[in-house]
């Protein structure tokens, strides 16, 4: 087994869980810690985006078990985890959010160059 994998993932998808859960369940307590004004009204979005951030913890959980089958997954946490670090940097960079929230996702752009370095040293290989 891949000890730096279960190691990783592991950690990737407790971060992720621990995200997720006051999004999806503790919206306003976690928007007043974010310093969110205002705190989004309409809980469908929050909701929305908190069983995203769960789905993606469950998959990192998933490759921490068995890394080569979920090989997939990796690539795939590598492009989500950018995206969201793109779409926060930008909406503080219009002004729309304030330094909290990019602080939490700097955690996401670690993970991702993490994800990214872990593919880099396992390079996928064929059998001959």
């Amino acid at each position: 087994m891949d000890r730096h994998a279960r190691i990783l993932f592991s950690i990737a998808a407790a971060f992720n869980f621990l995200a997720g859960l006051p999004i999806l369940f503790a919206m306003p307590w976690m928007g007043r810690l974010l310093g969110m004004q205002p705190i989004p009204a309409d809980p469908l979005l929050a909701h929305l985006f908190g069983v995203l951030v769960l789905a993606f913890g469950w998959g990192y959980w998933r490759i921490s078990r068995d890394p080569v089958a979920n090989r997939p997954i990796i690539q795939l946490g590598i492009v989500g985890k950018s995206l969201v670090v793109i779409a926060v940097f930008y909406d503080w960079a219009m002004g729309n959010t304030n330094w909290p929230f990019p602080l939490l996702v700097c955690g996401d752009a670690v993970f991702a160059a993490l994800f990214a370095d872990y593919l880099r040293q396992r390079p996928l290989t064929l059998a001959a």
